[in-house]
């Protein structure tokens, strides 16, 4: 142990090997000037590096002490604590201390740490942190990798309030961050109300994936007002059933339904029920299958690629029938041209058969898109899409109503809690505004809500819900 009444020790490292560990050298119990110190192992394959305020090493045993600002790196995880036990001969770390852990996405904090850092496995008690954007908290998390966490006894919300307005509560949550959850006996609860609860819930946790678990509610001036609320049930570890329960007071009950499987690469989607489009148009599914690959990374060209093909009965009033959608889009990595902007270009080709009249549509598709960030409150873009048709879809749900369309518009951020964004579609065939959308938005500390004009369809549209997973 270090003297340090002495004088103030600073830093000292030691490093560790994976595999069979090489005893390292201990530092002269000395003072010094420097304000750190190190002890290295003598090799460095996969290394972890132990540094503390006071360190001892014991070459024989492989017993590990660390005490004062201690910290544990291995690649990009890392533990902080102020008192630290360990064997590198077991690979293992451990403290009944508060500690932190934290890797890429991950920040959990709690008391009682057992880490190995070989396997990257371990558990933390009476835990509080981030996993990418959910808070969670927990009696403990079992860290069976890098990529999956245990949480038992916990609670899961996307609401930073000390008491969120909403959160997941379960015996067991499994997380793979940025894939999935699943959630095992759930209980919901919107501030101190259980509002319903499920054995087991999943949802996705992919970027642009995955639905709140809290109803959305809101009005729309065709429809009037509705409430919905998406639930997902897993199977197995890859397939899960979902449904969309929504209820509408001019529509009645529509609900919609089906099975998911996520794979590695790809996703394989079966549903029915009726869908709406971002026309208002709505279509019945009777049921549909849909195959949609993962984006693919084309190389270092700074292409993505993405590609789904679907098949399904589609109906629309006396209009019936199969149809075929095959659709591949290139998009490439968006171009900064200064500190304000930068530029999106898009372009692909789908095909469609109909099976109501044997009918074949060839779609080419090319969109361009420039955006402006003036500041940290102003967002302006205007954009250019083309569609090349070689023919008419019987159904008005999938119809492309302007071939040549220029959209504009800007978002202001008025303060923390308000914003203003109009939004603009202009036909260049015919010359003339499509839909001039003016959109109010405002936080309700963890609920967004937005209300919409559309001035060429003399429209209203109200929504409120949960911040999305």
């Amino acid at each position: 142990m270090f003297d340090t009444k002495k004088a103030l020790f600073g830093l000292l490292a030691l490093v560790m090997v994976f595999g069979s560990i090489v005893p390292g050298y201990a530092a002269e119990k000395k003072p010094t000037d420097d304000k750190k110190q190190s002890a290295a192992g003598k090799k460095s394959a996969v290394p972890i590096t132990i540094e503390g305020d006071e360190l001892s090493f014991s070459d024989k045993t492989g017993q590990v002490f660390a005490k004062g600002n201690v910290v544990v790196t291995q690649n990009d995880v890392q533990l902080t604590t102020d008192l630290l036990n360990g064997d590198t001969k077991q690979s293992l770390v451990w403290t009944d201390s508060p500690a932190t852990m934290i890797q890429p996405g991950i920040k959990l904090v709690g008391t009682g740490l057992n880490f190995n850092y070989k396997e990257n496995t371990g558990d933390l008690d009476k835990v509080s942190g981030k996993v990418n954007k959910q808070f969670v908290t927990g009696q403990n998390i079992e860290m069976k990798s890098t990529k999956e966490l245990i949480i038992n006894g916990g609670t899961v919300t996307t609401c930073p309030a000390i008491v969120p307005d909403y959160h997941v509560s379960a015996e067991k949550i499994e997380i793979w961050p940025g894939e999935k959850m699943i959630a095992h006996n759930a209980k919901f609860w919107i501030k101190d109300k259980v509002i319903f609860s499920l054995p087991k819930y999943q949802t996705s946790l992919k970027k642009d994936e995955g639905e709140s678990q809290f109803p959305r509610i809101g009005y729309d001036s065709d429809d009037g007002v509705f409430i919905s609320q998406y639930l997902e049930y897993p199977v197995t570890d890859n397939i899960a059933i979902y449904g969309d329960l929504g209820y509408y007071s001019k529509r009645g009950f529509d609900p919609t339904y089906g099975l998911v499987s996520r794979q590695t690469n790809y996703t394989l989607n079966a549903f029915k029920g009726e869908f709406k489009n971002g026309d208002d148009e709505w279509i019945q599914k009777e049921p549909e299958i849909e195959f949609r690959l993962n984006p693919q990374r084309l190389g270092n060209s700074g292409l993505t690629a993405n590609f789904f093909a679907s098949t399904g009965r589609w109906k629309e009033g006396s209009v019936s029938g199969w149809r075929q959608d095959y659709n591949l889009y290139l998009s490439a990595d968006p171009i900064k041209l200064s500190n304000v902007f930068s530029l999106k270009l898009g372009a692909g080709f789908e095909k469609l058969n109909y099976g109501y009249n044997d009918t074949t549509n060839n779609i080419w598709h090319f969109d361009t898109m420039l955006n402006a960030k003036a500041n940290d409150k102003l967002d302006i873009w205007t954009g250019y899409s083309y569609r090349n048709q070689s023919g008419l879809s019987p159904y008005v749900y999938d119809r492309i109503d302007i071939s040549r369309e220029l959209t504009s518009g800007f978002s202001y951020k008025i303060d923390r809690l308000n914003g203003f964004k109009v939004n603009t579609s202009y036909n260049l065939d015919t010359q003339r505004f499509e839909d001039v959308d003016y959109t109010w938005q405002r936080n309700l500390h963890c609920w967004d809500a937005e209300i919409t004009y559309r001035e060429k369809r003399d429209q209203v549209k109200m929504k409120i819900s949960a911040a999305k997973w």
